[in-house]
C-alpha cells in the first residue's frame, strides 16, 4: 500500500493540492480499507478454506466480507469524497442550459470494486501458499539435516564398535602371551575411547586436524604393540599441516583396514601412511601389501561406512581413489576445505 502510494505520488505530472488530495484519498485512505479486506482474507478466510477445502463455505464467507467492504467504500465515497472517487465528468443540459456533473452509481461502483476484491482474495491465496511453501521447505531441510545427523551417528557408531572389537582382540593377544605391554596398550585404548566419546554426532562438527593426527598416532601405537615390530608401519604426518578442522574419525577407518588386511610385521613390506595438506586440501594415503590370512568376516564394514560418511559430510568436496591389485591395496583420499 505504501509502495503504491509512493509510486503514484512520484509519477504525478502536476503537483497541486487537488492532485495530492486525490492520490491521498484513492491510494491512501481507500488503499488502507483494501488492506484490511486483504488481511481478513489472508488471516481467516484463506486458512479456513485450505483446511476444509469446502468451496460452498468459502463463498458463504467471502460474499458478506466483499459486500460489507464495498458498501462501506461506496458510502465513504458518496458522503465524503464524491468528486474525488465517484466523479466521471459531466454532461451539458440543453434544456436548462447548464453543466451537470456525472457520478458513478452504486451498481457500477460495486462491480468495479468487486474485481478489486477478487484480486485481493487471489493475492491472499498466493501469499499464504508461498509462505506455506517456505515453511514446508524449511521443515524438509530440517528433517533432512536430522536424518543426516542420525545416519552419520549410526555409521560412526558402527565404525567405533568395529574398531573396539579389533583393539580388544589385540590386547587380548598381548595378555595371552603375558606381554608387559598390556598395561600401556590398555591405557592407550582408554585414551582413544575417551577421544571417541568426546565427539558429538552432529554432522557439522569438526575436530582440529592436529587432534585427529594424535588420535591416529595412538591408534598406530596400539597396533605396533600388538605386532611388536615398529618398522612394519611407516607413518608420515608432515611437519606443516594447516590449522584446519576435519570431521572426526574419518581417517582411522583406512588405517584400520590396512592393519586388518595387510602385512604389518615385515619391515620390507610396511604399511605406509602419509598425511599432508595445505590451505586448499588435505591429502591422505594408506597403502599395504595384502596378507593371505587376514580376511574380514564382516565384509569390510569400515570402508563401506566411511564412504557413506564422506557422502554425507563432504558431498562434492572429496575424492576417494582405491587401487586394489592382487598383492597390494592403496587408498588415497583428498578432502577440499
Amino acid at each position: 500500500m505504501a509502495i503504491v502510494l509512493g509510486m503514484n505520488l512520484f509519477t504525478l505530472s502536476v503537483y497541486s493540492r487537488e492532485s495530492l488530495t486525490t492520490v491521498a484519498v484513492r491510494d491512501g485512505l481507500f488503499g488502507l480499507v483494501n488492506f484490511f479486506q486483504f488481511y481478513i482474507f489472508f488471516r481467516w478466510i484463506v486458512p479456513s478454506f485450505l483446511h476444509s477445502r469446502n468451496w460452498q463455505l468459502l463463498l458463504l464467507r467471502v460474499f458478506p466480507v466483499v459486500t460489507a467492504f464495498n458498501s462501506f467504500k461506496y458510502l465513504l465515497a458518496a458522503e465524503v469524497f464524491p468528486k474525488i472517487v465517484l466523479y466521471q465528468g459531466y454532461r451539458y443540459d440543453l434544456i436548462n442550459k447548464r453543466r451537470v456533473e456525472l457520478f458513478t452509481t452504486f451498481g457500477a461502483y460495486f462491480t468495479n470494486t468487486l474485481w478489486t476484491s477478487l484480486v485481493l482474495l487471489a493475492a491472499a491465496f498466493a501469499l499464504h501458499l508461498f509462505l506455506h511453501w517456505l515453511r514446508e521447505d524449511k521443515r524438509r531441510a530440517l528433517l533432512q539435516q536430522q536424518q543426516q545427523k542420525a545416519e552419520s551417528g549410526f555409521l560412526k557408531m558402527q565404525l567405533n564398535s568395529h574398531f573396539l572389537i579389533n583393539s580388544l582382540n589385540s590386547i587380548y593377544s598381548l595378555a595371552i602371551t603375558g606381554s608387559p605391554e598390556v598395561v600401556p596398550a590398555n591405557n592407550t585404548l582408554v585414551h582413544l575411547l575417551c577421544y571417541m566419546l568426546d565427539q558429538p554426532d552432529d554432522i557439522d562438527f569438526r575436530s582440529p586436524i592436529h587432534d585427529e593426527v594424535q588420535y591416529l598416532r595412538d591408534f598406530i601405537s596400539l597396533q605396533q604393540l600388538r605386532t611388536g615390530i615398529k618398522d612394519g608401519i611407516r607413518a608420515d604426518f608432515g611437519d606443516t599441516l594447516p590449522d584446519k578442522q576435519i570431521a572426526p574419525m574419518l581417517l582411522v577407518a583406512f588405517v584400520e583396514n590396512a592393519f586388518k588386511h595387510g602385512i604389518t610385521n615385515q619391515p620390507a613390506n610396511p604399511v605406509t601412511i602419509k598425511l599432508e595438506g595445505d590451505e586448499q586440501a588435505l591429502s591422505f594415503m594408506v597403502g599395504n601389501k595384502k596378507s593371505i590370512y587376514n580376511k574380514d568376516k564382516t565384509g569390510g564394514i569400515g570402508l563401506e561406512n566411511v564412504r557413506k560418511r564422506l557422502q554425507l559430510i563432504y558431498p562434492q568436496k572429496h575424492d576417494l581413489q582405491i587401487t586394489d591389485t592382487e598383492n597390494n591395496y592403496q587408498c588415497h583420499l583428498k578432502i577440499y576445505w
